[in-house]
């Protein structure tokens, strides 16, 4: 029988492409701007690792994409350590940063008094993370199995 409870999706967070938030994101949608450009500069230079060739391994072969804009992320707000932010996949912070605009979009803010233990935050991520493809390139074939990678969880508030 299908769960009957009812769910109420009251607030939103994102990061996109040209988006910082939900707001610059409403924008580029209704402007019918394209998020997809060039390589910036400030990742890496495509002369380096460009090749237009598919077969030519350890290339990439497109030199356009959708990359996400500087975001600022204060770790000691969320209490985490700075040292610690090495060892941290930067979706898992992106993701903070995304829950938290979620809440405040609500009216969740951080001053705000609200039941907790019957709120979540439900979040979609895709894309590579930066500390799986390594670790399982290092476990060999069929690695990646026994990460549990698993992109979307269901969590349900206590009742």
């Amino acid at each position: 029988m299908p769960d009957k409870n009812p769910v109420a999706i009251i607030g939103m967070g994102c990061v996109f492409p040209k988006s910082r938030d939900l707001k610059e994101y409403w924008q580029l949608l209704y402007h019918g701007k394209d998020a997809i450009t060039d390589i910036p500069e400030s990742h890496w230079s495509p002369s380096d690792y460009y090749d237009a060739d598919p077969k030519s391994p350890d290339h990439v072969h497109c030199k356009r994409g959708g990359f996400l804009p500087p975001i600022a992320f204060d770790p000691s707000e969320f209490g985490i350590l700075p040292s610690s932010l090495e060892a941290t996949d930067t979706s898992q912070l992106l993701g903070l940063l995304a829950a938290k605009m979620a809440l405040e979009d609500c009216g969740y803010g951080e001053d705000q008094d609200f039941n907790r233990d019957r709120t979540s935050v439900i979040l979609g991520v895709t894309g590579t993370q930066e500390l799986v493809i390594p670790l399982s390139s290092r476990l060999g074939p069929g690695g990646e199995k026994h990460l549990r990678i698993q992109p979307f969880q269901r969590i349900k508030p206590k009742k």
